[in-house]
């Protein structure tokens, strides 16, 4: 009896330690769907009618780039290992001076580059501190109570 407790107690435990090896998928980003995107009609939909449709961008153009985009990754990760792009697709919508839809375009994978991230740090005033110090500075805060502005909290005296 002692025996076959053992045996599936450590064939559990030996199936759980393998389970957290396996690689996982991790999806990440907001691209809409392709039967969305079959939606839009050049030359008809604006940019109210594409967010109404497609929902807000990831991110819209700047420097003059009348673009949305909107952006979605899948990652594939190994336990605690850093994880590595599988696949990543860019949707991109031009749009023209009067905001209507100009023209949508895909990017995959293939497309992107690598951009070197500087090592540099910017140097800003104020005083460094350690965990136990910002512990004990948060003795005394109240959680929720009304005694006036709590700054960083959002919530201030009615």
């Amino acid at each position: 009896m002692f025996k076959l407790v053992n045996l599936i107690f450590f064939s559990s435990f030996f199936c759980i330690s393998l389970s957290s090896c396996m690689s996982q998928k991790e999806i990440h980003g907001n691209l809409p769907e392709a039967q969305l995107v079959s939606l839009l009609q050049v030359g008809k939909d604006n940019k109210d009618s594409v967010s109404k449709i497609l929902g807000q961008p990831t991110f819209r153009g700047a420097l003059g780039d009348n673009s949305f985009y909107y952006v979605g990754t899948v990652n594939s990760k190994i336990a605690f290992l850093t994880p590595s792009v599988q696949e990543q697709y860019v949707l991109e919508l031009n749009f023209d001076n009067k905001n209507n839809l100009k023209n949508i375009f895909i990017y995959d994978k293939s497309r992107s580059m690598e951009v070197a991230m500087s090592d540099l740090e910017t140097r800003s005033s104020g005083q460094k501190e350690t965990f136990f110090q910002s512990l004990i500075r948060n003795f005394g805060v109240p959680m929720g109570g009304k005694r006036g502005v709590i700054i960083g909290s959002g919530k201030a005296e009615d």
